[in-house]
């Protein structure tokens, strides 16, 4: 972005937006779009093919950089409201870039009628577009906006939370069930649809939870789920092993917040590389891939958002 330009001077930060989307863009252009990558040299095709769409956002970087706000608002269509909505945008999350803060834009832009941030929204999407009257759906979390605002929508939804594999619950989670996602409690086939939204990094055992989740899906079911994922990387990083007394890091601590009140962070055992297609397939699904995703009218945004399908 031009320092010298200056036509713009006086324009609240979120009319700019507005205006450099329109110099970016063509109309369809901002429409929600997905693409299939399998590999790290699709991944890296991807990017280049969706650059525009990052070199938008640091223009939006740059804007409220300048703005000098540590709050502002980006108007999209909420999938989950059915309108749009002026999505929350701070700096919860965010990394550092030459001396300026950038963004988590797929932890923030923040619904401010369902509280939905843009990750949660874009999956809550994707189950209202695969159900259908009679499906039954499995979510792996179940204290959780995305829950609360399914089971509002549709029939025959079910929950839970995974704390770990020894975790003991805390006393305030009355209601709450609580699974081992490598040793499900539920039937063979009895579901069409499981969604998981960073869940599966946080056990060892992860190829017993992707074998669990193939036995507990119906044939013609599908699995939808995001995990920390470098897409460059064909080798998923184990950052954790087990040792004769239990965990051991071989790598910087990394924890995600509890899903519920009081519990015990849980730790990141390892960020996943393309070689997770492969172990899907060893583990029963017939077919699975990545998908990078993007939606300027939708809140869609951050660089690149992923997330895997597999079927059975």
């Amino acid at each position: 972005m031009r320092k010298d330009i200056t036509y713009i001077s006086g324009v609240p930060v979120e009319k700019a937006i507005q205006i450099v989307e329109n110099c970016f863009f063509q109309e369809e252009e901002t429409e929600l779009t997905e693409r299939v990558v399998r590999n790290a040299e699709e991944f890296r095709e991807a990017y280049l093919t969706m650059l525009p769409y990052r070199r938008f956002e640091e223009c939006l970087d740059r804007f409220h950089a300048a703005a000098g706000r540590e709050r502002f608002s980006y108007e999209g269509r909420c999938a989950v409201c059915n309108c749009k909505q002026p999505f929350i945008v701070d700096y919860r999350f965010a990394v550092e870039e030459e001396g300026r803060k950038i963004p988590n834009w797929r932890e923030r832009l923040v619904c401010p009628n369902c509280g939905c941030n843009s990750r949660q929204r874009f999956m809550i999407q994707k189950i209202f577009e695969e159900y259908r009257p009679g499906k039954k759906i499995l979510l792996y979390e179940q204290n959780s906006e995305v829950y609360r605002k399914v089971i509002r929508e549709l029939d025959n939804v079910i929950g839970f939370e995974y704390i770990g594999e020894s975790a003991q619950p805390h006393p305030e989670c009355d209601g709450i069930i609580f699974e081992d996602i490598s040793a499900l409690n539920y039937e063979d086939e009895e579901f069409d649809l499981l969604v998981s939204n960073d869940v599966f990094e946080h056990t060892t055992d992860y190829q017993g939870a992707f074998k669990e989740a193939w036995r507990v899906l119906k044939p013609g079911g599908k699995l939808l789920f995001t995990v920390p994922f470098n897409g460059n990387d064909d080798q998923t990083e184990k950052r954790v092993e087990m040792g004769e007394n239990g965990k051991i890091c071989t790598a910087q601590e990394w924890y995600h917040t509890s899903p519920i009140p009081g519990g015990e962070p849980l730790l990141v055992c390892q960020i996943f590389g393309w070689d997770i297609l492969d172990l899907m397939k060893e583990c029963g699904f017939c077919n699975a891939c990545g998908k990078v995703y993007y939606g300027i009218k939708d809140g869609y945004l951050g660089y690149l958002p992923l997330y895997f399908e597999a079927c059975k």
